[in-house]
């Protein structure tokens, strides 16, 4: 008796067995033998049932079989099997164009070699392990030892060993099937005479000239050139990293240039050139986290590359054609000029934003790095055909300086609508649980590996796009409403004189980044004179990695208050709000990690005493939420314990940054106040009914909030310059009451600051109040600048704000739905 766990549970003879699997010959057959259930064979050979399958007939009989009766290992969804089998050498064999290797073809058999093979694997079988790489990250061996299992659960019996075949076939498979995804497949010589980059999924809510834009596009209004603008997104990744293997020459990329790894040998001849480059140091006069990448470029003894640059839409996320590359010795300009050179091959778009997290520095002699690699390498790429304008990432614009960050922000930049620029992070994190199995491969395979995910990845954003932009459209729309009306509510307070004069100041500024900026008070904060000396040790300091780490932990500290203002700013918490909440403490602990790792090195007595701080807490607790985590800076330690915990000097550093911190949170403080005096002022004389009021008083709610969160900043500082060096430090810092936040002036009463107000922007004029007081001007007015009466440029900072993010979101909502 016998049963077929695929045919289903009855029981059959041995001529049904025999005739059922004439067709089946991989199924998995069990006879018994009296006592139990066995594993039985199939195939003709010894021992088994004598069932041998008919090739180019899908196993029905065939009128002149060759006569010789051959044995192949197939692998199959249910397991590893030994199969008889007969190729077909009647009339009909003629219709296989490549004879006995597409009578195997023509079964979805796939061969291991193309002459006499002994093992085939099952399209199914490769379909299968090709979704469950690009989705689960499942890898070769893993998958082969499963099979094997699957045909014998206990390995008793001797199963074929095809772990390196089945490697071999899996990324041939998956090579073909992104060939046929991308329409070459069918094409007579399609991948010899395949363009580069041919096999690359394109993003389709892209502009593609002669694809998807409209005739006459070129010579659409300026004013909606934006639209068919191309934003890209670069950075590097440096958990794909690569070990040196002997046999890297034999191991070659299958389609080299083809997908989305720049051409190797065009690329490896490039970088030859730049084996002494040494950019590293211009990265770090403005990112707090230069120590890190630093140690990046140190740490690649023993790799062959250490890490992928890469390029991405930044608006979908989808990596372009040709736009990832190898790095050797961390993130070098030369590496990431020709990865952007070569993501450019074949576009036609008449404008460019990049998205760079060291696009400051990086953009300066790019024109003259890209003229010399169009001149050597021979790409036919020419920046100076495209108008492009250079931008930080929302996220990693905060480790940059504040003059950096005006200048470079995506929020004051026409045309880009609310795109962060933060879109390749997410693609690295998709890759990065790649990077545990590719990074003992070869270069080849690991660039076919890291492709084909990549291709997956691509393909599937695509064809969720559909849903993605409806749902942020939806979005969009609302929250474009919601700032349309948010600064009518500010540009209703000015006069058309004043308006006209700032809009100019705006104008000026995109033209011409060299003038004044419009988004931030004139002065700033190098023109301070109290603490000068200090801030000039800073910028003296800031390169050094123990500045980097004490600067990481005040941006940590930084974001666990903007963490506190979300979840103290929000009374019913909707799904969606409690998402991206939760998005924050993720980004949060995801900063954290990284300021840990410097911290092992600056402070290796933190170790203990956090061993000290979880053995004391209460285990029934939960634990600390991201934003009430101890982040065990210098100043939460008392001296004792902070010179035995902490290296020699970081106090030090702590304190001066904390000075700065409290200069820069009272600059602050006064433009907010400013800014908050107007809008009460501008509600009280001009806003009548309850929607104009709810409006005015929803605006002026947002500005009180930004003033709560800037005055605990300062506090916390403050608080942390004392602890360290205590009050007589820096006396001109006091203790900042409630009370103190107020713009009442010595010399006149609120009344008058009403008139003046009403007197820069509105067209109706305040009552004349008589005082009967004299109101004390607040300590925060003295310190750090000087005592001004006039608000104009603190409310041009505020206006300036909100009509970019007005125009941002009215662009947004073109953009998405131009995409759509």
């Amino acid at each position: 008796l016998f049963r077929c766990n695929q045919c289903g549970e009855f029981l059959q003879c041995l001529d049904c067995v025999r005739s059922r699997h004439k067709l089946n010959p991989l199924h998995s057959v069990k006879e018994w033998n009296g006592t139990h259930w066995i594993e039985a064979q199939l195939s003709g050979g010894e021992g088994g049932l004598g069932v041998v399958y008919q090739l180019g007939h899908h196993g029905h009989s065939c009128d002149f079989p060759e006569a010789k009766e051959r044995a192949m290992v197939v692998m199959d969804v249910t397991g590893v099997h030994t199969v008889s089998y007969h190729f077909c050498a009647c009339e009909k064999a003629a219709r296989f164009a490549n004879g006995t290797l597409g009578q195997l073809m023509g079964n979805a058999w796939y061969p291991a070699t193309t002459v006499d093979p002994e093992t085939c694997a099952t399209f199914e079988v490769l379909e299968l392990f090709r979704l469950l790489n690009v989705v689960g990250n499942m890898n070769v061996h893993d998958f082969v030892r499963s099979l094997e299992r699957r045909t014998d659960p206990l390995l008793v019996t001797k199963i074929p060993d095809r772990y390196k075949v089945f490697g071999r076939m899996s990324r041939q498979f998956a090579y073909v099937q992104r060939a046929l995804r991308a329409g070459l497949a069918h094409v007579t010589d399609g991948l010899k005479t395949a363009k580069p980059g041919a096999l690359a999924v394109l993003c389709w809510p892209c502009p593609h000239d002669e694809k998807n834009l409209p005739e006459g596009w070129r010579d659409a209004d300026p004013k909606y050139q934006f639209l068919y603008m191309l934003l890209l997104a670069m950075d590097a990744n440096f958990r794909l990293k690569n070990r040196l293997r002997a046999n890297e020459t034999q191991d070659p990329s299958l389609g080299s240039g083809l997908g989305y790894f720049v051409e190797e040998d065009g690329y490896k001849k490039h970088i030859t050139n730049y084996v002494a480059e040494k950019d590293v140091g211009q990265i770090s006069s403005c990112i707090a986290f230069a120590a890190l990448l630093q140690k990046e470029t140190r740490l690649t003894t023993g790799l062959r590359c250490s890490g992928v640059g890469g390029c991405v839409c930044a608006r979908h996320g989808v990596v372009r054609p040709q736009g990832l590359g190898d790095l050797q010795k961390g993130e070098r300009y030369a590496n990431m000029d020709y990865i952007l050179m070569s993501a450019l091959i074949g576009v036609a778009v008449v404008a460019l934003t990049i998205s760079y997290d060291i696009a400051c520095q990086w953009k300066v002699n790019l024109p003259m790095r890209a003229a010399t690699i169009v001149k050597n390498a021979k790409l036919p790429t020419r920046l100076e055909e495209f108008e492009i304008q250079f931008a930080l990432p929302v996220w990693h614009a905060a480790a940059h300086e504040t003059s950096c960050q005006s200048q470079n922000s995506l929020s004051y930049m026409d045309g880009v609508g609310r795109t962060d620029g933060e879109g390749i992070e997410r693609t690295w994190a998709i890759l990065n649980p790649l990077g545990y199995s590719t990074k003992e491969m070869g270069g080849g395979a690991r660039h076919d590996a890291i492709e084909n995910k990549v291709d997956h990845l691509n393909f599937e954003k695509n064809i969720g796009q559909g849903d993605t932009l409806a749902r942020k459209l939806i979005v969009a729309i609302a929250e474009r409403d919601k700032q349309v009306a948010a600064f009518t509510d500010v540009d209703s307070t000015l006069s058309s004189r004043l308006r006209n004069k700032w809009q100019k100041r705006i104008d000026d500024w995109l033209a011409d980044k060299s003038q004044p900026n419009p988004y931030c008070l004139e002065g700033g904060k190098g023109g301070r004179v109290v603490l000068s000396a200090w801030k000039a040790r800073r910028y003296q300091i800031r390169s050094r990695p123990p500045t980097a780490f004490i600067k990481a932990g005040l941006q940590l500290e930084e974001a666990q208050r903007r963490i506190k203002a979300e979840v103290k700013g929000v009374t019913l918490v909707t799904a969606d709000r409690a998402s991206q909440i939760q998005e924050m403490r993720i980004a949060f602990h995801r900063k954290l990690r990284t300021y840990e790792r410097l911290q092992e090195g600056f402070a290796p007595g933190v170790r203990v005493l956090k061993l000290i701080a979880e053995d004391a807490r209460d285990p029934d607790a939960p634990p600390p939420k991201a934003e009430d985590m101890k982040l065990w800076l210098p100043s939460e330690l008392a001296q004792a314990v902070r010179a035995r915990a902490f290296r020699k000097g970081l106090a030090e550093i702590e304190a001066k940054l904390r000075a700065a911190q409290c200069v820069d949170a009272l600059d602050v403080l006064r433009s907010r106040l400013y800014a908050q005096t107007h809008l009460i002022t501008w509600r009280n004389s001009n806003s009548t009914g309850q929607r104009g009021a709810t409006r005015s008083a929803t605006l002026i709610g947002r500005v009180g909030d930004r003033i709560k969160r800037v005055a605990a900043k300062y506090r916390r500082a403050r608080e942390a310059l004392v602890a360290v060096k205590g009050v007589k430090f820096a006396p001109q810092f006091k203790v900042l009451a409630d009370a103190d936040l107020n713009t009442n002036a010595d010399e006149e009463s609120d009344a008058e600051a009403r008139k003046k107000l009403a007197r820069l922007g509105s067209s109706k004029r305040a009552r004349n109040e008589p005082s009967n007081k004299r109101t004390t001007l607040s300590w925060i007015w003295t310190v750090g600048g000087e005592l001004t009466s006039s608000v104009s440029a603190a409310v041009r900072v505020e206006w300036s704000k909100a009509k970019a993010r007005k125009d941002r979101w009215v662009e947004e909502v073109q953009l998405l739905r131009e995409e759509m």
